[in-house]
């Protein structure tokens, strides 16, 4: 268990370092700000999709299966 999680968070905090080492660059025109009603609308409209695609895979499989236990005579 120990190798397993050590695996996994060693790389993450490579990569956490290499993001602490770089520089920061200046705000352009082409820089999506954090603090609008932009961003958490892309923000909020991401995890919204994320988690409906979830779901999807049950709900849609969901009627398929009843369809076809009612073809074989099987209501609930």
């Amino acid at each position: 268990m120990l190798v397993g999680r050590f695996l996994i968070i060693i790389p993450m905090l490579a990569v956490a370092g290499s993001l602490a080492a770089k520089k920061r660059i200046p705000v352009t025109t082409g820089t999506l700000p954090t603090h609008g009603v932009l961003f958490v609308g892309l923000l909020v409209g991401t995890i919204v999709i994320v988690s409906a695609l979830t779901f999807f895979p049950a709900l849609s499989l969901s009627p398929i299966v009843e369809h076809f236990l009612m073809i074989q005579g099987r209501l609930f």
